[in-house]
């Protein structure tokens, strides 16, 4: 009785063609279906937004920040580093540290 089971299982199994599970063996070393190469060529935006990075080509700050730095005269820049060591200052004369500034590693207020 049990040889009949297995065969009827059998014929219907061929019949509805199964196939393997996505665990099995026979799944995993069946072949890869080939990715159909493009009918028309990229645009060179997209060309470009694929290539890879080279950190040598690639700028560590913005470009408009760049231009506004260089923009900048020495003069103007010690001003600002004059401003902001005064900002601090007064802060400090108010017992609190200059905003934005964090202090890792130091406690907590009490």
């Amino acid at each position: 009785m049990r040889d009949l089971i297995v065969r009827a299982l059998e014929l219907i199994s061929a019949l509805f063609g199964s196939k393997p599970g996505r665990h099995s063996a026979a799944h995993l070393n069946a072949p890869e279906i080939p990715i159909p190469a493009p009918v028309a060529p990229l645009p060179p935006h997209v060309q470009e937004r694929n290539r890879r990075l080279d950190g040598e080509e690639v700028d560590l700050i913005r470009p408009y920040y760049a231009a506004y730095m260089r923009n900048q005269d020495a003069e103007t820049l010690r001003l600002k580093a004059v401003r902001r060591r005064q900002r601090e200052l007064f802060w400090a004369t108010m017992g609190m540290d200059y905003p934005g500034v964090q202090l890792h590693g130091a406690g907590a207020p009490a």
